[in-house]
């Protein structure tokens, strides 16, 4: 009896090193695939000045003429880095494409466009889903910006009317647009408690 105490202990104890092993490198997979996944994705991010109905319109009004004045370079880019030259050499008509739709709108606010580095929740589009954590981003801020904001991908471009997305791997696509979420049940129980 006790050596067969022993043996189902030192199964066990075998079996937990095995599945320590396995969501070790499960974990490791999934971080580095959403890090690609995070290099390889530019950001779209309008902020409104407020959450007034006439701002979050006002908004939205700008987002349709940020997207209407993005250049063909940057939805047709093959690489983050081609796309990101583009939307720097942009930048000026963008934040031009902007200022006139607030004036258009009779808005005595300004937008600023900047493109810089800012940390997104992970979120889920419905179609697809990102990880959260640090993206390039196109940034538009709206007067003082303290309203609910808008985001998208611009690339690849996933915002644009009739644009085509792909990431280069094939891991990146499945995270992002497959029907599956990276979840460890182990941690999902340690968060329950």
């Amino acid at each position: 009896m006790n050596r067969q105490r022993r043996r189902v202990l030192e199964l066990g104890v075998g079996l937990g090193f095995l599945l320590t092993i396995v969501l070790t490198l499960a974990m490791s997979w999934g971080r580095t695939v959403a890090a690609r996944v995070r290099a390889d994705t530019i950001r779209l991010h309008v902020l409104a000045n407020s959450d007034t109905i006439e701002d979050q319109l006002l908004k939205l009004k700008v987002r349709d003429a940020i997207l209407e004045a993005l250049p063909a370079t940057v939805t047709q880019a093959v690489t983050p880095q081609e796309a990101t030259r583009a939307l720097q050499n942009a930048r000026p008509a963008l934040q031009a494409a902007a200022n006139r739709a607030l004036l258009a709108a009779h808005s005595g606010q300004t937008a600023a466009v900047r493109l810089e580095t800012f940390t997104f929740d992970a979120r889920d589009y419905g179609s697809f889903a990102l990880p959260g954590g640090d993206y390039t981003a196109l940034r538009v801020e709206l007067g003082k910006a303290q309203g609910h904001n808008w985001f998208c991908v611009l690339y690849p471009a996933l915002c644009v009317s009739g644009a085509t997305a792909e990431y280069p791997t094939q891991a990146e696509n499945a995270l992002v647009f497959g029907p599956y979420e990276v979840r460890f049940a182990l941690l999902d129980a340690l968060r329950g408690w």
